[in-house]
């Protein structure tokens, strides 16, 4: 499993991280590239909730979960609907761009340990 830091679903063509700051509608987010046959989807989904605490907030640190195709929609509404259902956008990919290099594996970079999933 591999994971990229960057920015979706946003305006500008080449956002980067001022620009995302700046309000441009990008939404920081981690893709995650994985083998099923190694960990599912909903272990993917699992450990999303373990992980992460669903929170209101503004576009850039918005609490989602990104499909592409409908099996993975479908558990993605079903994970958010047996937790409450608050807080976490289901939505379908938008295009995705990479976040500035120096933002790549950031916590292992300053001493913080393993990356956790957000």
């Amino acid at each position: 499993m591999t994971t990229t830091v960057g920015y979706t679903g946003g305006k500008s063509a080449r956002p980067t991280y001022e620009t995302v700051c700046a309000g441009d509608g990008h939404t920081e987010a981690i893709r995650i590239e994985y083998d099923p046959a190694e960990i599912t989807y909903e272990q993917l989904l699992q450990q999303f909730y373990q992980e992460h605490t669903p929170r209101r907030a503004q576009t850039q640190y918005k609490s989602a979960v990104w499909y592409h195709d409908e099996e993975q929609k479908n558990l993605a509404e079903a994970a958010v609907k047996a937790r409450g259902g608050k807080f976490v956008d289901v939505d379908p990919a938008p295009e995705w761009h990479d976040a500035e290099r120096y933002h790549q594996k950031y916590l292992e970079k300053q001493g913080a340990g393993q990356c956790v999933l957000l």
